[in-house]
């Protein structure tokens, strides 16, 4: 099995970070490209759906909440629609100098290095995304 880091320090507490996280309309604003117009369903309990589609795109992640510990750990089963392998991302934050929050991305269970580098790729745009939205530093691995 195959596994990737990848983060970002974000110019937003920490809360902030948290919301863009685990609120459903937060969430679809920076997760995807805005042209994909990003829809997303997030039940902020473990066990709870966090959902994200594009139906312009053709893309979705059907996940699961794993572990939930607000606000710093969110830890998800996921896995694209179509395909029946899951995989498992962890989002950690932490408090960082000047107010900002470190974001970290730990997912894991790719089964080829191909697969973690698409990965790798897509998190670290989404992260940059993430930065974007606040201002911070862009994403590093």
């Amino acid at each position: 099995m195959f596994e990737m880091t990848e983060g970002a320090l974000v110019a937003a507490s920490v809360d902030d970070v948290w919301r863009d996280l685990t609120d459903a309309s937060r969430l679809a604003d920076w997760i995807w490209p805005p042209r994909f117009e990003t829809k997303a369903v997030v039940e902020p309990v473990e066990l709870g759906a966090w959902r994200i589609r594009s139906g312009v795109a053709g893309l979705a992640v059907n996940g699961r909440v794993l572990v939930i510990d607000p606000p710093s750990r969110l830890r998800l089963e996921w896995r694209w629609e179509g395909e029946e392998h899951t995989t498992d991302a962890e989002l950690t934050l932490e408090e960082a100098a000047d107010a900002s929050t470190r974001v970290t991305v730990r997912h894991s269970g790719f089964l080829s290095a191909e697969e973690r580098e698409s990965h790798i790729e897509g998190w670290s745009n989404c992260l940059q995304r993430l930065v974007d939205r606040y201002g911070g530093v862009a994403s590093f691995g």
